[in-house]
């Protein structure tokens, strides 16, 4: 049996024809422009921390005023 709606398939959108496709336009992209970048300087901070050991870290320093925990003694 056959149902009457059957044609109501065809009216739906996307069961159409598909339409010729256009060819796409494609604009030419340029690369963009690379500014100038300034050039780094390599800051030697651990300076201003006094003497260092051989990794380069700061070497252990004894101060009057701290005991060896780094602590600060009372007087």
């Amino acid at each position: 049996m056959k149902d009457n709606k059957d044609n109501a398939t065809m009216e739906l959108p996307g069961f159409a024809k598909p339409a010729p496709e256009e060819p796409e336009i494609r604009k030419v992209v340029t690369p963009p422009k690379r500014s100038k970048v300034a050039k780094q300087v390599q800051l030697n901070l651990l300076e201003e921390l006094g003497p260092t050991d051989i990794s380069g870290l700061p070497a252990w320093v004894n101060d009057e005023n701290t005991d060896l925990t780094g602590l600060p003694i009372w007087r």
